[in-house]
């Protein structure tokens, strides 16, 4: 009596990247960039239609006469004020951090989604990806600071025409810890591509 082995088939590996989680990621980030863009341009452009003023959010110090007998020490507290009837050039001037912000968001977002089509199309370790991760890591590590220098002046001025009621506004400065770390992270990975790249070199030169 013969028995036959049946053929084996290769499990599946379930946490393999394959064709419909790419298509996921891509309608995933592509999302991202429409809610960025509806949030930080599309909305103020409504209340820029609607005759709405422009909110300006600011930090000041707390003043109460009667703690400050005491020798209480308390801190800062946030205030909203609107900037009512503003001009087109203000309009203007309000819309370029959003604007700096959906570009920065739809340039990783297209970078996250280039790599990983040359990974599908099996060439991971392209020098292209290695450039690519580099420009990610730059733009996760430097992009909120580049925004913050472009945001405050704006900021500022736009805050200078409207009646604070005396106050005097604060800098906060909060270090963006997750996109700095992120770039760190991506910064690695595009070492180890480029390591990947050199071995793939190494090989295909003694082939």
């Amino acid at each position: 009596m013969n028995d036959t082995a049946a053929p084996s088939h290769p499990r599946r590996d379930l946490l393999a990247f394959d064709r419909a989680d790419r298509w996921a990621l891509g309608v995933m980030l592509a999302i991202v960039v429409v809610l960025t863009a509806v949030a930080n341009v599309v909305l103020p452009v409504v209340r820029w239609v609607g005759g709405d003023g422009i909110a300006l959010p600011f930090l000041s110090e707390v003043t109460v006469p009667k703690l400050d007998a005491v020798g209480t020490r308390y801190g800062a507290a946030d205030y909203v004020v609107t900037l009512a009837e503003p001009s087109p050039a203000q309009r203007l001037l309000d819309l370029v951090p959003g604007v700096l912000v959906v570009l920065m968001v739809a340039t990783g977002c297209w970078l996250v989604v280039v790599v990983m089509r040359t990974i599908a199309a099996g060439d991971p370790f392209a020098a292209a990806n290695v450039r690519r991760l580099r420009l990610l890591a730059g733009l996760l590590v430097i992009g909120p600071f580049v925004l913050f220098v472009v945001a405050l002046p704006i900021h500022g001025v736009l805050l200078n025409q409207v009646d604070l009621g005396g106050l005097d506004p604060s800098l906060r400065l909060d270090v963006p810890w997750a996109p700095v770390v992120a770039g760190f992270v991506v910064a690695l990975l595009a070492e180890a591509f480029k390591v990947g790249s050199r071995l793939r070199d190494d090989v295909d030169g003694l082939v």
